[in-house]
């Protein structure tokens, strides 16, 4: 039998796709989902299949898939659950190599829909196809611009790997993504794991040239045994980061109804999942913060933090932070503390956090943030408040107009002036250019925390490809954490190595 990476490659990179069930009726999936599919750029062959119709979406249609004369390495089924068994009687004769079940209605709603899902399987009899779903909501491929998803959803390319039990929370994760700069390599939503297990997409991941970091939300596990020594395999090489739910009764009780999910019991799953270096994340927020870190910036070599902050208050919030996750807020040496003296005020506090005391002038950032890289002591930095700046002021100015207290079309610098924010512009973007300058050179995290007004999402976090920027110090120092926890792992690897 072929390696899973040689499988699922006609799954993630197909070169000929047929959407079974295609139809011209804008609201049916057959209808949303090649469009998704062309309109994503995807530059592949595509062959819609409906007996009823000669085109659809400017295709040509063909009545079955026996009737398309070419190869097929991805056939997507959007057809109703009673109709689908033939059709993969139909696949497997053909030949096709991938199967994505978009259909509902099987093990998930009960036993009717159980025992179609059985019938589906034995269909695939000792065939080499490999089917994903059903009760899917589709995959998503950034080297090939691949959006065979149901939802009309844009992510933006990166190096995550996703594999989700739940499409409307997958595709909606990545739709968040693309707001907060978060890029993903694959997406595929598990639906009800009839064939293709949870751990075979890990497998694949873990040897997916295009993935640095995997992602994933689980409600409950089929072979778990598997799962877990794929995952002690994948750790070592690439961080995992897992958010499982369904923890608690009635949890376990929804995941049942949703995607036909049995739920681990969360003591062992908790232990299994730290012994295979696994990250956990407890909320779909810390979710893409912890992957987003992995995938752009170094992991932390101890526990010892040096905060660099624009006012004191967020910096006694980050110290608690830090130590609620077992974060050291280092004793700074005193030539460091020298080397600040000769930067700073003759007032500021002398400690860590290094209080910049609201000073505007750039040059005393950058030194400021140098010296604290470049401690010997110090093994990562947070750094609070430089970032986004710009955001703030803007925002001000935008509630200012919705108010009536500014005027849109004359807006005087003794308000605010445009000069005044297009210098904060290019602060934003020198701070950016010197975070990664200094991450280079030293190997050593900078995590930045912006503070964005109202609630709202700045432009400086939806680009986070090479820096990772948080609204809140506590994010900032939960993500550090789990970093850390993971080089600790890899150390306890290298040592039994």
């Amino acid at each position: 039998m072929k390696r899973i990476s040689e499988q699922l490659d006609h799954l993630f990179e197909p070169r000929t796709i047929a959407v079974i069930g295609a139809s011209n009726r804008m609201g049916k999936w057959g209808y949303i989902v090649p469009a998704n599919i062309l309109a994503g750029g995807y530059k592949g062959k595509v062959y819609p299949v409906n007996p009823k119709e000669t085109e659809i979406l400017e295709c040509p249609c063909c009545p079955s898939i026996m009737d398309i004369d070419d190869e097929i390495d991805l056939a997507v089924v959007t057809i109703p659950a009673e109709r689908v068994v033939p059709v993969i009687e139909q696949c497997v004769e053909k030949g096709v190599r991938t199967c994505i079940v978009i259909s509902g209605g099987f093990s998930e709603t009960g036993e009717r829909g159980a025992e179609l899902e059985r019938e589906m399987v034995a269909a695939l009899g000792e065939s080499d196809m490999r089917l994903v779903g059903p009760n899917t909501m589709g995959i998503y491929s950034g080297p090939v611009s691949l959006h065979a998803l149901m939802p009309p959803v844009r992510p933006v390319a990166g190096k995550i790997a996703f594999a989700a039990q739940s499409g409307n929370l997958g595709t909606q994760m990545l739709s968040l993504g693309k707001a907060l700069g978060v890029g993903f390599s694959r997406f595929v939503c598990i639906g009800n794991e009839s064939e293709l297990k949870c751990a075979d997409y890990l497998e694949y991941f873990a040897e997916d040239p295009a993935t640095e970091v995997i992602l994933l939300y689980i409600e409950g596990l089929r072979e778990a045994r598997r799962f877990v020594e794929v995952a002690a395999e994948t750790s070592p090489r690439k961080p995992i980061v897992v958010m499982k739910a369904g923890k608690t009764d009635a949890g376990a009780r929804a995941a049942r109804s949703h995607s036909a999910a049995l739920a681990a019991d969360e003591s062992i799953f908790d232990g299994v999942m730290k012994q295979a270096g696994m990250i956990e994340a407890d909320t779909t927020e810390e979710m893409l913060d912890i992957a987003k870190a992995f995938a752009a910036i170094p992991h932390p070599r101890g526990r010892r933090v040096g905060v660099l902050t624009w006012g004191g208050g967020w910096g006694v919030v980050t110290a608690d932070a830090l130590a609620k996750h077992g974060l050291e807020l280092v004793r700074l040496p005193d030539e460091t503390l020298a080397e600040l003296d000769a930067v700073l005020p003759p007032y500021w506090s002398r400690g860590n956090p290094v209080d910049l005391v609201g000073t505007l002038d750039l040059s005393m950032h950058f030194r400021c943030l140098e010296i604290i890289v470049r401690c010997e002591v110090v093994d990562s930095v947070i750094t609070l408040g430089t970032m986004g700046a710009t955001s703030s002021f803007q925002s001000f100015v935008l509630e200012g107009q919705a108010n009536g207290d500014v005027e849109r079309d004359t807006l005087k610098p003794r308000v605010i002036g445009t000069e005044f924010l297009s210098a904060l512009q290019k602060t934003d973007e020198a701070y950016r250019n010197e975070v990664k300058r200094l991450m280079n050179e030293t190997s050593k995290p900078i995590i930045a925390v912006s503070f964005p007004t109202s609630g709202a999402i700045t432009p400086m976090l939806a680009r986070q490809s090479e820096v990772v920027i948080y609204p809140s110090p506590e994010r900032g120092a939960k993500t550090l954490a789990a970093l850390y926890e993971y080089h600790r792992f890899l150390d306890r690897e290298r040592a039994l190595a």
